[in-house]
């Protein structure tokens, strides 16, 4: 048997099932990524849901947009009673499924766990999430201060700030904020 662990490796979470939308068994999906044309091919998920530890495969029989969700209708679930058992489910496709990414470009699981350095070599700590606000989007760079005490930093990713992104090897490096402040500087 297979580990989760091992089921998971080269698949991507693209959303969540948030609720059920007819009485037939259509599942109402908030997608994780706004390369929708993902969804359009969609033929067999992993349907893995995090709390309950629970995860299965699925044959995907039909997909529409719906504003900013889509709805999905699985083989095997039949009706609004076998739906409403789905709701908090992450659907997992492959990776080979994602459309590529240029070299400016990326996709937000791309950057989390990324080592965050400034250009003097000088880790801030590591990306825990990526937000996107209206105009660019924002990493929670997250430091291990002690055991119980963590440091957070947000830094858009503007062209100001960034130096390089390297996407294999789990590397962001960036121009450092001028309200960093840096504790270790100050004890020399």
């Amino acid at each position: 048997m297979q580990r989760l662990d091992d089921l998971l490796k080269d698949r991507i979470s693209v959303g969540k099932f948030s609720n059920t939308h007819t009485l037939s068994g259509e599942l109402k999906l908030l997608p994780y990524t706004n390369a929708t044309e993902v969804f359009s091919d969609l033929d067999e998920v992993l349907l893995f849901n995090p709390e309950k530890k629970s995860f299965f495969f699925s044959k995907v029989l039909k997909v529409r947009r719906s504003n900013r969700l889509f709805i999905l209708k699985l083989a095997g679930v039949e009706d609004v009673v076998s739906a409403e058992k789905l709701i908090g489910f992450e659907v997992f496709v492959d990776r080979s499924k994602m459309p590529h990414t240029g070299a400016d470009e990326y996709y937000f699981y791309e950057l989390i766990g990324c080592s965050v350095f400034d250009e003097e070599d000088f880790l801030l700590g590591t990306v825990e999430e990526v937000f996107q606000t209206g105009s660019n989007d924002v990493i929670l760079v997250q430091k291990s201060i002690s055991r119980f005490e963590k440091e957070e930093l947000l830094i858009p990713l503007i062209k100001q700030n960034v130096i390089s992104i390297d996407k294999l090897g789990k590397v962001i490096k960036i121009t450092k904020p001028q309200y960093y402040e840096d504790d270790q500087k100050d004890e020399d």
